[in-house]
């Protein structure tokens, strides 16, 4: 009888002791999610920090030129008035990038993912008072 007690006692105490362990990870998470939703934007605030460049047409390293047209989303409105300024470079990295790149690099999803990719990186390079999250290509044309 002593030993059932003891081995019901020490099971009782490991489900218990999972279930706290449970409790503190599933909390930590719990905290996470809410947290990411706190976060996520009106549309009134992404439109104020979303930044639309002009169109630009040039030249691609094959025989072919390009017309394509970005919107930039800015982590703060305080990074938003910084892409405004830097607006000659911003021109200067989409150019540059697509001199590089040929018809087939640009082919398809994948190969414009990669080129926004590249422009979010490289503007990022330029920038000291925040960050570019997200780049989307509104206009892309190739002739």
């Amino acid at each position: 009888m002593k030993q059932i007690l003891i081995i019901l006692l020490a099971a009782i105490g490991i489900v218990g002791a999972c279930g706290v362990a449970a409790v503190f990870f599933l909390d930590i998470n719990l905290k996470e999610v809410i947290a990411q939703e706190e976060k996520e934007p009106t549309a009134e605030e992404l439109a104020a920090r979303s930044y639309s460049m002009e169109s630009l047409t040039t030249n691609l390293s094959s025989e072919h030129y390009a017309v394509v047209q970005l919107n930039l989303l800015a982590d703060s409105e305080k990074s938003y008035k910084e892409l405004e300024v830097r607006t000659p470079e911003l021109k200067a990295i989409v150019i540059s990038t697509l001199a590089g790149l040929s018809r087939d690099d640009l082919k398809g999803s994948e190969g414009l993912s990669k080129f926004a990719d590249t422009i979010q990186a490289e503007a990022n390079k330029v920038l000291h008072d925040g960050q570019v999250e997200r780049v989307l290509i509104t206009d892309f044309k190739i002739q």
